[in-house]
């Protein structure tokens, strides 16, 4: 052998050695990202505290979000009594006649869904089709035993027999046999087979996004027995969704109230999280809610999901990271931009229709007629519903931020096509 073949192998056993030793280690560390079933007690399955022992990690991870953050851009957070009202007072003039004129504030961590809940101001008055997202309790013993006949009971009969630790939980997300995803929110199924997608066939990463979009979205009760339905016939957008309610696709459902100064029938939109990600870059990626909001976590060799739903940039690393090869920095600027940008224009766009319920207001102290007001009240209608579409959304534009910016768009244009109704009504009627 010559001193050249003595070298080389001298080179390759010292290479085998090394990367030899470097899969012995990785294949000596733990890393059982497996999950391990267990046996919970069916008196149990509908609380949290039975699966603490079971599922450590996740339980664990779940019970931080009883923490409360500022948000870190500054927008939403899980503070309690951050109020909207305060931040943007023209909510108080676009809701005036209605609940959310009382109290709106920024959502705390999902471990908070029942005591919210009960202490809200909006609470009053209200149905047993409420509790629809707070938790399994509505469907693992309401709609199991009669469908959706809880929906129209009082809010206050229909709550009274959940314990404080049956409320938003494992089971909410997870088949307590099985521990698989699950959606159960009938209305969201039944409204996703209107657009041809059957939800029991869903993947492994379409269920990572429909388990958090099956409450996370735009939702009506239906005038007939309060039961949840959502307005995506036509599209998925806060154009398609307006067309639905003006085309009586909502059928007895006219609108959620009139407002006190317009007397405009009035949509109140709720957070359409899903709608804004449906065809965002994101998800056309393939990303879904969980990899970005409960990312990949290890913790002595073991590799979990995280269960506290937060923000991903208190968790950049994991949930950004992994696909974006930018600073944490960058990224942070990127999201405060975006968010920035759409905070601007959805004040402008509130004040505006603000300004055009007063507009109305005035005609109507003049003298102007219902009919002659009724252009401008369907105009108003809509411009409202655009900007409310964007300010009930829980990502301040992030989510898909040229969608926000169109339909933010939308509504200064028609509110501002009232304010020019309205004076010409009031021109030619005085």
């Amino acid at each position: 052998m010559s001193k050249l073949q003595k070298i080389i192998a001298a080179v390759v056993a010292v290479c085998v050695l090394f990367f030899g030793f470097v899969v012995v280690r990785i294949g000596a560390a733990p890393n059982d990202s497996t999950v391990k079933l267990a046996k919970i007690p069916d008196d149990k399955k509908i609380g949290k505290e039975a699966y603490k022992d079971a599922y450590p990690l996740q339980y664990n991870s779940f019970m931080k979000n009883n923490e409360m953050l500022p948000s870190p851009t500054g927008y939403g957070g899980s503070l309690k009594g951050n109020s909207h009202l305060e931040e943007q007072p023209e909510m108080l003039e676009n809701f005036k006649g209605y609940a959310f004129a009382k109290q709106y504030d920024d959502d705390r961590g999902h471990t908070y869904a029942g005591e919210d809940f009960k202490e809200t101001k909006r609470l009053p008055g209200q149905k047993g089709v409420c509790i629809t997202c707070k938790g399994s309790y509505m469907y693992d013993v309401y709609y199991k035993q009669s469908g959706w006949e809880y929906a129209s009971k009082p809010v206050e009969e229909v709550m009274a027999p959940i314990e404080d630790d049956q409320w938003f939980g494992c089971s909410t997300c997870h088949d307590p046999d099985t521990m698989e995803l699950r959606v159960y929110q009938q209305g969201f199924i039944d409204s996703m087979a209107r657009r041809g997608v059957d939800v029991s066939k869903a993947s492994h990463n379409e269920m990572r996004a429909y388990v958090c979009t099956q409450c996370h979205n735009e939702y009506y009760f239906m005038a007939e027995d309060k039961r949840v339905n959502h307005p995506w016939d036509n599209g998925l957008d806060a154009e398609s969704e307006f067309q639905f309610y003006q085309s009586g696709q909502a059928g007895a459902f006219k609108q959620d109230w009139i407002h006190a100064d317009s007397k405009t029938p009035m949509l109140k939109a709720q957070h359409p999280d899903f709608e804004a990600w449906s065809d965002s870059v994101h998800a056309d990626a393939g990303v879904t809610c969980v990899d970005c909001h409960m990312p990949y976590m290890r913790k002595d060799g073991q590799k979990y999901t995280s269960h506290w739903m937060t923000n991903p940039l208190h968790t950049t690393q994991e949930s950004c990271m992994k696909c974006h090869d930018e600073s944490a920095e960058t990224l942070k600027a990127r999201v405060q931009t975006i968010g920035d940008n759409t905070f601007k224009l959805q004040r402008i766009a509130g004040q505006t229709v603000a300004k055009a319920h007063l507009t109305v207001k005035a005609a109507m102290d003049a003298g102007a007629t219902d009919e002659q007001l009724a252009a401008a009240r369907l105009t108003l209608r809509e411009a409202q519903w655009y900007w409310d579409w964007v300010a009930a959304e829980s990502s301040m534009g992030f989510h898909n931020p040229s969608k926000m910016m169109r339909t933010l768009g939308l509504s200064i244009d028609k509110a501002h096509q009232v304010i020019e109704m309205t004076n010409a009504v009031m021109k030619g009627s005085l």
